[in-house]
């Protein structure tokens, strides 16, 4: 460590003698460059996985104090995983082997410990001599004669990537690089990334390009002028419109963060009382938090000098702050939306701030070949992959509603707080443990792949996913088209919407929320948005134009652990917001085309069955009546409950008999009008409250019918609807006019004893209206 920092790529003389061996750099020279959206690979290899040992040290001490001395590579193999950390204090000692490996995609090094095995004290000098000792105490079972492995320890990927994938400030900068995530190097990276997207990044720039003027800008109705002097932070409150700062085209940051920041009681936050005073002035002391305080300096940093922050910008108390809180509260779309770049603070106290103390050899990748070509060999450390998932998407902070809708709304965000700095635009991502231009796929692929994260392939990326989702084509389907067409369009345009529609909604489920009736208030934004770019009809967390897709939702959970736990949002039973989820629990569709468990007429109790693709689709009922209510009243609680919407479908009716299956789980069941209640042919059910529902009074109405592949090569056909009952007049007696509730969704063809003609064209049709 010198004065000014930690130098990179400095290695020590035994990982220099393992990176410089003819094997390892024999097979560095064959590993294609990466571009930024091509596949890793290796040129002229057979396929087969190829392995050779190298001795590093004779136990974990020595190999931390190389790492502590300067070592690069050491620092990023001593980065231990969970299961190593718990075995540690086990037993320290260990013989340290690298062993390097060579398959048809990349070149890594596994580095693990092997237990009970000593050498020599002179061996140690002779580091060859050691490689070949081990290799002849190596057989095909992995076991060494006299010790024993201990696997997954750590795993570093040498990764070679073409030259112009990162910033200037680049990971070959051979700079000294600072112990705190506050440092010049990280202040540059973000200038860089921020200047490069709004420049040459036209769908993160969408929002402001959608104003009736385009030469006006929007802002918030209150900011945070954090001073214009560079380096010296003087905040103030700010009226937008007062001070003209729309026709000044000024540009604001964001903040996401913690609310426990907010509700701390010494924490200042604005009142209805002291607004005046925050005008004036905005006290850089203990009663700012250390994390809003952080915020102002990077917002001068990135070259702004405005900022929003939601317990600062509107009114938290007094007489105006409900009212204030109403109007405010529906503009999250346009205020994230429009922000320059997002900050957000992972800390999860107020005291957390933005920065983080770190070993920066550990989050930095190592430089550690370059070529003529101007392309770089790199080495990672493989437990960086997960990183932003880890940090990020599993942060306590993304557990919170108004978070997640902050994060899919923002076209930018820098993440601070963990042990490295992210960024995430609706284009790239980056992380200092690897820096390199990470373009996203094309947006039709965002819809159904993964989305190619920084450290990574992620499950899930919320900006990707919803811009892919505002920016669809969309290709209107004439009522007077064929059959098959439709089914095409359906297939290739609407499945694919709803698909990332439902990801979105089924992360935002997963969160949690101060006040349970803010459930659909707290995606309000994203929804407004979704209006505006698709010109969708949007009530109580359902689409009208992905019908009947989003009716058709069930959770997770198995019969006998339901909770019948209503949600504050007062939402109609129609819609997934009707209810709160278990933490356990999740959203599905009962159409989905994955995992839909199957059990054919050959089941032996084992083997599961997987539908992988849908191949025809038919919907099979229409949606007569689809409420399209001011937008404001489409969150108000006390009104959620009174919004209905009309189908028309045919109709079976019965009761509901709940039994064992074949595995003794319990199963609803609706048994067909001529069918024995013992043996006869039946509907699964996936009721939505809690057992039992034996003997409850139902109605199913069909809603479409599909065809998937199982197990890719197997066709089966599947029906899907609602399952209904009477709904309750407030007074405890039936509604003059039968109007139904929702209890539940059905699907046949599940089982083989579960037949697809359910509906087999005998059924009536019938109009039935929902609550």
């Amino acid at each position: 460590m010198t004065k000014g920092g930690v130098i990179p790529h400095v290695l020590c003389d035994r990982c220099s003698r393992i990176i410089n061996s003819d094997w390892v750099q024999e097979r560095l020279a064959r590993v294609k460059p990466w571009t930024g959206n091509s596949s890793w690979a290796l040129d002229g290899d057979s396929g087969e996985e190829e392995r050779l040992r190298f001795f590093h040290s004779e136990g974990l001490e020595k190999l931390d104090a190389s790492a502590a001395a300067g070592c690069h590579l050491c620092a990023l193999i001593s980065k231990k995983d969970m299961y190593f950390e718990m075995s540690k204090d086990e037993e320290h000692t260990g013989l340290v082997q690298v062993v390097a490996c060579a398959g048809p995609y990349s070149v890594w090094l596994e580095i693990s410990r092997i237990q009970e095995l000593e050498i020599d004290d002179d061996m140690a000098d002779d580091l060859p001599g050691v490689d070949v000792w081990l290799e002849e105490r190596y057989n095909e079972s992995s076991d060494f004669c006299g010790g024993w492995v201990m696997d997954d320890f750590v795993t570093v990927q040498l990764r070679r990537v073409q030259s112009g994938t990162y910033s200037p400030e680049g990971p070959d900068s051979s700079h000294p690089l600072s112990p705190s995530s506050d440092a010049p190097e990280i202040i540059n990276s973000m200038q860089y990334w921020l200047k490069d997207c709004v420049e040459n990044h036209p769908e993160c720039n969408r929002y402001s390009s959608t104003q009736k003027d385009p030469t006006a800008t929007w802002l918030p109705t209150r900011l945070i002028d954090v001073g214009e002097v560079p380096g010296k932070l003087a905040p103030r409150l700010v009226i937008s419109a007062a001070e003209g700062l729309a026709q000044k085209k000024a540009h604001y940051l964001t903040l996401s963060h913690s609310w426990s920041i907010s509700t701390k009681p010494h924490n200042l936050k604005l009142e209805t009382e002291n607004m005046a005073q925050l005008q004036k002035a905005i006290p850089l002391d203990d009663r700012l938090s250390k994390t809003f305080r952080d915020a102002l300096k990077i917002t001068q940093q990135l070259g702004c000098r405005y900022i929003w922050i939601d317990s600062l910008c509107i009114i938290q108390s007094g007489s105006k702050a409900k009212e204030d809180w109403a109007r405010e509260g529906l503009t999250m779309s346009d205020v994230y939306g429009h922000s320059r770049c997002n900050i957000t603070a992972l800390g999860v106290g107020g005291n957390d701030g933005c920065y983080a103390p770190r070993n920066p050899l550990q989050t930095s990748p190592c430089l550690i070949k370059k070529f003529a070509d101007k392309s770089a060999v790199f080495a990672v450390n493989s437990l960086l992959e997960n990183t932003f998932t880890e940090n990020v998407e599993q942060s306590p902070l993304f557990k919170r509603g108004w978070v997640f809708q902050e994060s899919v709304l923002s076209s930018r965000a820098v993440y601070f707080g963990a042990s490295q700095l992210f960024w995430e635009c609706r284009r790239q991502a980056f992380a200092e443990s690897w820096p390199f231009k990470t373009d996203t796929p094309k947006v039709q692929q965002r819809l159904t792949e993964p989305t190619l994260r920084a450290t990574g392939d992620s499950p899930f990326s919320s900006k990707t996913v919803f811009e892919a989702l505002c920016n669809a084509e969309d290709q209107q389907t004439k009522q007077s088209q064929e059959e098959k067409d439709r089914a095409k369009h359906l297939i290739e345009h609407i499945f694919p919407s709803f698909l990332a529609w439902q990801k979105i909604a089924q992360t935002f489920i997963g969160t949690s929320l101060t006040f349970t009736s803010d459930r659909l208030f707290a995606m309000a934004g994203i929804a407004r948005a979704i209006e505006h770019f698709r010109s969708f009809t949007y009530v109580t967390g359902t689409w009208r134009e992905l019908y009947p897709l989003d009716l058709l939702w069930r959770f997770t959970r198995e019969l006998g652990e339901r909770k019948n736990i209503p949600s504050g949002s007062n939402a109609p039973s129609w819609s997934w917001a009707a209810k709160e989820l278990d933490v356990k629990e999740s959203l599905k569709n009962i159409a989905e085309s994955e995992k839909n468990t199957q059990r054919p007429d050959h089941w032996d109790g084992n083997k599961r069955f997987m539908v992988e693709s849908i191949t025809a689709v038919s919907y099979l009922s229409q949606l007569v009546e689809f409420p399209n209510p001011a937008f404001e009243a489409k969150y108000k609680p006390e009104k959620e409950g009174e919004i209905q919407i009309v189908l028309k479908g045919r109709v079976r009716k019965g009761l509901v008999k709940t039994e064992l299956d074949v595995q003794n789980y319990p199963e609803d069941r609706l048994y067909l009008e001529g069918g024995k209640n013992d043996d006869g042919p039946y509907v699964i059910m996936h009721m939505d409250d809690d057992t039992p529902m034996d003997g409850l009074q139902v109605v199913l109405v069909l809603l479409m019918e599909w065809e998937g592949l199982v197990s890719n090569y197997w066709k089966r056909r599947f029906q899907g609807g609602l399952v209904l009952a009477p709904a309750v007049a407030e007074g405890g007696s039936r509604q003059k006019e039968i109007v139904y509730r929702r209890v539940g969704t059905f699907r046949t063809g599940e089982l083989s004893d579960c037949p697809v003609n359910a509906f087999d064209g005998s059924e009536r049709e019938e109009v039935v209206r929902i609550c």
